[in-house]
């Protein structure tokens, strides 16, 4: 063999092998499951915006029936008088017009944003689905709760929603006024603070949950009410059986 074809060979054996092109099918099936990954990540910040939208719409909606409330309760003091004028109850009837006016624009809009919650969660499942992602803990505290309050033996409703560690929701109790709850879920242990409609922030209700039940201890911030300030309280989810 001569000497420059012995070098070119040697050459060869000694350059690094090219790689193979790689089949674009390879290629796309390889990003099609980074790319789900991302639109799931993404529609998981969005629903956490949504709800924070939703609770907005909410606290609106509140206040405007809270208003319309309002203004039937001076109709109805005007009415129980002696010297109510056609003057007075047209004003109190425009007033009541315009409050029932705004209370359907709040209604409208917090149903607007429970349906885009809902389509934000079809699509987060449907990602869920495709990637492959393990399904979610279980949620030991959304949902509506039938609860026994003590030591008064009163009977309650509560929904409440977790989001990440933060829990919000309303409540109604038996011949009381309604209001909401706004509270923690962490390491197991669940604080709400009660707002109720009229008084305002009136107490601390602390628990557990498991297993679709739920029992704690509450404090109320009024200490003089002629009322027991603390006691205990149990709630059973709703779908669930009862003890």
């Amino acid at each position: 063999m001569s000497r420059p074809l012995a070098v070119s060979l040697l050459v060869l054996l000694l350059l690094p092998a090219t790689a193979a092109p790689q089949d674009p099918r390879t290629l796309a099936e390889g990003s099609a499951p980074s790319a789900l990954q991302t639109e799931l990540r993404l529609e998981q910040r969005l629903l956490a915006l949504d709800l924070v939208s939703y609770r907005e719409a909410r606290e609106r909606d509140q206040r405007a029936r809270q208003a319309v409330d309002e203004v039937l309760a001076r109709v109805d003091e005007a009415l129980a008088g002696d010297a109510v004028t056609l003057g007075t109850l047209e004003d109190l009837r425009n007033d009541l017009d315009a409050a029932r006016a705004v209370a359907r624009i709040t209604e409208q809009r917090l149903g607007g944003e429970l349906e885009k919650i809902q389509e934000r969660l079809r699509r987060i499942g449907l990602l869920e689905g495709d990637t492959g992602a393990p399904a979610r803990a279980a949620d030991p505290i959304s949902g509506r709760w039938r609860v026994t309050v003590l030591p008064q033996n009163a009977t309650a409703t509560f929904d409440l929603r977790l989001s990440g560690t933060v829990v919000t929701g309303s409540y109604s109790v038996a011949g009381g006024s309604p209001g909401s709850f706004r509270g923690t879920y962490t390491n197991g242990r669940l604080r709400l603070e009660r707002i109720d409609a009229r008084g305002g922030f009136d107490s601390v209700w602390e628990g557990t949950a498991a297993g679709g039940r739920m029992a704690g201890t509450w404090m109320s911030n009024e200490l003089v009410t002629g009322q027991p300030t603390r006691g205990d309280w149990t709630a059973v989810r709703e779908g669930a059986q009862s003890p």
